[in-house]
């Protein structure tokens, strides 16, 4: 029966046509949807036309353009044929398949990038996206900030053309909580959220600590273990919440990475490469130098790893390999699980012997030597501040002064030829003269009520700011590079911010929002 089945041509020409009508109407009706979430949007910063296209104003709502919805309709069409196709196929019930758009394309599209508009790339469903990483960051549910940093990150990863689930690991939510965060409304394609209970101020049972980092390692296990759906991507990448991107995270693309290594190793070693084993992460050195396998913290070392292989790890290899990353850290999902009990465990030994606000990273560091998973430091993933350039264990060498004023128009990001992966900003940067006066972009001056409908934008800093640096830092030439990025940091990333904001907004205003450039930081 299954031969004649199969020989019998398929009678669906009509039921065909029928099938493709009711995945036209289910595809127009998504794309409604995913619009008001946020999941058809521009895909690129509005930037300095000198460095990229770009609308020139972000003050007033505009409409999506209608080729974009009209490409992912066709996206979707496609995408929901194929699905179908597979299904029949897999029934056995003898339809033919027909390739798909996204199937039969014969060249591949070009790499998205901040220098020109990354095309608009396919929307496919749960873990279809054809990537392999999949990045998370862990936030407490009545952490300050949380909503506009959130869409700061989905934002500049639009932007940016990133590509893997987005996961935001939420601990501590009451019901009532959790039930607002999921009404949200979401800017990236494929934006998750995973709730855990609060590991502050008991990691388990027996343990009584204020420390909020305990949420990190303790809200990952549970997120490795309980995610729904399953975490199915090979390679995993735990970021912070504080963070822009400027260019795409990716790994394993074989690209030359040796302008962002300055350790010991042979540069013929060096690479972008993921694999078990081989993790890689942004160079914390200037912050953490040798971290607890310095001489200095003999006995922090020993009450945590005394009896296990992190004990037996070389001054050497712990400096090259573990004891100054910092994130995003990047690792196979295979390693992550194996270590992620360390990782806890570590820290709830550490806080015993050093109660630093630091010690959950001291912790990580540790938990990767005793599994031995070897990290490539890289300067350029989530670089922290100018004044931690150091010896360049951080990447600060991405502006000079023949950029176009990052200042000078309020909406337009003017982006360099190579700018950093992100900007992790957790610091102050700006124009600000020994912290007391001047401009400046803080994320905890950032006020709470930004996403209100109506909450003005930020001001951008004058353009006086980029102009008066050479005359500020009179003939101290490694102040003004440093005061350089600081400046581009502090106008690119308030417009970023503002751009973020419009969009939310955009998606919880229907009656309308305030657009006024009106919140200024300055110090008198």
């Amino acid at each position: 029966m299954v031969a004649r089945r199969h020989a019998t041509p398929p009678p669906a020409p009509q039921s065909k046509r029928w099938v493709f009508m009711a995945l036209l109407a289910a595809a127009l009706t998504l794309v409604s949807v995913l619009n008001y979430h946020g999941m058809v949007a521009s895909p690129s910063f509005v930037r300095n036309s000198a460095w990229g296209s770009g609308d020139s104003d972000v003050s007033s709502p505009q409409p999506e353009p209608q080729q974009n919805a009209s490409k992912i309709v066709q996206e979707l069409v496609a995408l929901l044929t194929a699905k179908q196709e597979r299904l029949s196929a897999s029934r056995g019930d003898g339809a033919a398949p027909v390739p798909s758009a996204a199937a039969s394309e014969a060249t591949p599209a070009p790499e998205p990038s901040l220098s020109q508009t990354p095309p608009m790339r396919s929307i496919y469903q749960g873990d279809e996206d054809r990537s392999e990483l999949h990045i998370v960051f862990s936030m407490s549910c009545d952490q300050g900030r949380r909503v506009p940093l959130q869409t700061i990150l989905q934002y500049s990863a639009v932007a940016v053309g990133q590509r893997g689930p987005i996961t935001q690991i939420l601990s501590g939510c009451t019901d009532a909580q959790r039930e607002a965060v999921m009404l949200e409304p979401t800017l990236y394609y494929d934006f998750r959220r995973h709730f855990t209970p609060s590991f502050s101020p008991h990691p388990e049972p027996n343990v009584t600590d204020d420390y909020t980092p305990y949420n990190k390692p303790f809200a990952l296990r549970h997120f490795l273990r309980n995610a729904q759906p399953p975490v199915q991507h090979d390679i995993i990448a735990l970021i912070d919440g504080d963070m822009v991107f400027f260019q795409a995270l990716e790994v394993n693309t074989g690209r030359d990475v040796t302008k962002y290594y300055h350790g010991s190793r042979d540069l013929a070693t060096v690479n972008d490469t993921v694999t078990d084993g081989l993790a890689i992460a942004q160079d914390w050195y200037n912050y953490l130098n040798s971290g607890w396998y310095a001489k200095h913290h003999q006995e922090k070392l020993e009450a945590v790893c005394t009896g296990k292989p992190c004990m037996d790890v070389s001054p050497e290899d712990a400096r090259e390999y573990y004891s100054s990353t910092g994130p995003p850290y990047i690792m196979t999902r295979h390693d992550m699980e194996a270590m992620v009990d360390d990782y806890c465990a570590f820290v709830i030994r550490g806080r015993q012997v050093d109660d630093g606000w630091m010690t959950e990273m001291f912790a990580y560091t540790l938990a990767a030597a005793n599994h031995g998973i070897k990290h490539t430091l890289l300067t350029h993933l989530g670089p922290t501040h100018p004044k931690l350039a150091g010896n360049d264990r951080e990447y600060w060498t991405f502006v000079n002064e023949t950029l176009p004023n990052p200042c000078q128009d309020p909406f337009a990001v003017v982006m360099p030829p190579d700018p950093p992966v992100g900007i992790h900003y957790c610091q102050k940067y700006g124009f600000v003269e020994g912290d007391h006066k001047g401009h400046y972009y803080y994320k905890y001056d950032l006020p709470e009520t930004l996403t209100n409908c109506d909450s003005p934008l930020l001001k951008v800093p004058p353009a006086s700011d980029w102009d008066q640096l050479r005359e500020t830092t009179k003939d101290d030439n490694s102040m003004f590079v440093r005061k350089l990025h600081e400046v581009w940091v502090e106008c690119s990333t308030t417009k970023v911010v503002n751009q973020a904001m419009v969009k939310y907004k955009q998606r919880t205003c229907p009656d309308g929002y305030n657009t006024e450039h009106g919140i200024e930081l300055v110090k008198p």
